[in-house]
């Protein structure tokens, strides 16, 4: 009998380990690093075509735009020719600009590439992660740098600016304006996440709910007529 009761809790344990195992391979798709990351990085690729295409299709506009222009339009041939100089200039740095984008991957994308890599899924995950940390962090930082110009310019326009006044001598509102963009622009930096951070805290909000419900129970005791008792649980 004692034989008996050994096997059935040498069975019991096995159980709760194998569905432990079987629960983080359930859940692992919603905390997976490894997925998460590939969304940042294919986010990241999509806004990259998208900027690199619009930025391309500009510098050819405007280098056709330039091309246009005519003598006539100028006191002199030798004026059309500077203004036709620098607007071809600027097409050449926006379309190259472009076409950089379009040709240079994300960081993102360079983590998420190396981590597919990487065969062993445990080392594969926990390189994901880190690579989800070293991407929020980087991200905070520019948006914190980014927040703290942008305050900066914001404080010079609106109190240190000299004034600005039109031709005829009015008053402008010109600091004002450009003042209010700059602390709109340090509000969002400062108080709005970027997407990384966000994907990360997603990721650890997620595990951590998931370690909070997922968690088995086994209750052991002794009955009153001697016998073990062993009461196993698991919260899905």
């Amino acid at each position: 009998m004692k034989t008996l009761k050994c096997s059935l809790l040498i069975g019991l344990l096995i159980l709760m380990t194998a569905s432990q195992a079987l629960a983080a391979n359930f859940n692992q798709p919603s905390l997976s690093a490894e997925a998460l990351l590939g969304n940042l990085a294919q986010a990241k690729k999509t806004n990259r075509i998208i900027g690199g295409i619009t930025l391309t299709a500009l510098g050819i506009g405007t280098g056709a735009l330039v091309s246009t222009i005519d003598s006539d339009d100028y006191n002199n041939k030798d004026d059309a020719e500077t203004v036709k100089t620098v607007g071809y200039i600027c097409a050449g740095i926006i379309t190259g600009g472009g076409i950089i984008t379009l040709a240079l991957p994300s960081e993102a994308e360079n983590h998420y590439r190396d981590v597919k890599m990487i065969d062993d899924t445990g080392a594969r995950e926990n390189a994901a992660y880190g690579s989800l940390v070293f991407l929020a962090e980087k991200a905070k930082t520019e948006r914190m740098m980014s927040g703290t110009v942008s305050a900066g310019m914001a404080f010079y326009y609106l109190f240190a600016a000299d004034p600005v006044y039109y031709y005829d001598g009015t008053p402008s509102d010109y600091n004002t304006y450009c003042g209010l963009v700059f602390a709109a622009g340090a509000v969002s930096s400062l108080f709005i996440q970027s997407v990384e951070e966000k994907v990360l805290e997603q990721y650890e909000r997620g595990y951590a709910v998931d370690e909070g419900q997922n968690r088995p129970q086994l209750r052991m005791g002794w009955l009153p007529n001697g016998s073990l008792s062993a009461v196993y649980s698991y919260q899905f």
